[in-house]
């Protein structure tokens, strides 16, 4: 009798190992997604915050070079 209840209590227990293992597995792999998540999103900040510094760096040089030139009057000509 002692054999087959400390089988069965043996059996409940490993089967309950099992489930502690299964769900600390399914634990892991959630962290490890959101670690990858985590990762891909500062690299995407990383990427947009680079993109809007190089559009204001391009749109500021665009302004620089697309000053139109002032009129110049006849008093302002350098003498040939």
């Amino acid at each position: 009798m002692w054999e087959l209840v400390h089988k069965n209590a043996s059996t409940s227990t490993a089967r309950q190992l099992a489930q502690v293992r299964l769900k600390l597995l399914s634990i892991g792999e959630r962290e490890r997604i959101l670690r990858e998540r985590s990762a891909d999103r500062e690299a995407h900040r990383y990427l947009l915050n680079a993109h809007r510094l190089l559009a204001r760096r391009s749109f500021v040089e665009d302004q620089i070079l697309n000053i139109a030139p002032s009129e110049t009057r006849e008093g302002d000509q350098l003498a040939a």
